[in-house]
């Protein structure tokens, strides 16, 4: 136990020591039920900058449906638990898939799914945590009334500041993501690549952002999704 909590220190103070760890005693459970509660905390907290906007669908599916008496809170569990659901499908479905091309690759054939899967939950906490720093200075820059669309939730600057006008909001979403806290998140990927896989630094960075761009895609879906 005390091992899993130090991997979660070191993934931000030393993010080698983290994976040189996995790669030997790949264990995940602390990762994931640290993942479970820093979604719903999100959910609790982003929800009155985005309830006046969700998807119509999902507002009349729980309208005959409290928790703790309330519609409200019935709503952000749905939202949490559907976060929860879609990061354990990810986290199966890419450690899957990243396993088979390790295996045609020919790439550390002491690397199983395991190990990928128990770095896969520890790297996935990068978003939440980026999340969360950007929803640190949200009440700062905006009021509750002043949301008009999920883009407007996004204060840290991202190249969508940059571009002309979009209507697409998919691509929008999308562009928003693209900041310097992403560069952190394709560092941490790269160690985490290089180390497990035992790869040179260009094809784990190359990897890393591939995986990188796979992983906002699929936010991106769900939470544009989620509110059109």
């Amino acid at each position: 136990m005390r091992e899993s909590w130090q991997n979660l220190i070191d993934l931000i103070a030393n993010p080698k020591s983290t994976f040189t760890r996995l790669k030997s005693k790949p264990k995940c459970g602390v990762a994931f039920l640290v993942f479970c509660f820093l979604v719903v905390v999100l959910a609790w907290i982003i929800f009155p900058f985005t309830q006046k906007f969700i998807n119509p669908q999902y507002t009349s599916s729980l309208a005959g449906i409290e928790l703790f008496g309330s519609t409200k809170a019935a709503s952000m569990a749905f939202v949490a638990v559907s976060g929860i659901i879609l990061g354990i499908l990810c986290a199966v479905v890419f450690s899957v898939i990243l396993t088979v091309v390790s295996r045609a690759f020919k790439v550390n054939e002491a690397l199983k799914f395991r190990h990928i899967y128990a770095t896969w939950w520890h790297t996935i906490l990068i978003n939440p945590l980026v999340l969360f720093i950007n929803i640190a200075f949200l009440p700062v820059f905006r009021r509750v009334e002043d949301i008009e669309t999920i883009i407007d939730i996004r204060i840290i600057p991202g190249v969508h500041m940059l571009v002309p006008p979009i209507e697409n909001l998919y691509l929008l979403m999308f562009l928003s993501f693209v900041d310097f806290l992403g560069l952190w998140n394709i560092f941490v990927l790269t160690i985490a690549v290089a180390t497990l896989a035992e790869v040179s630094k260009t094809k784990a960075c190359l990897t890393a952002v591939i995986i990188w761009l796979l992983r906002i895609g699929i936010d991106v879906v769900f939470q544009v999704g989620s509110v059109s």
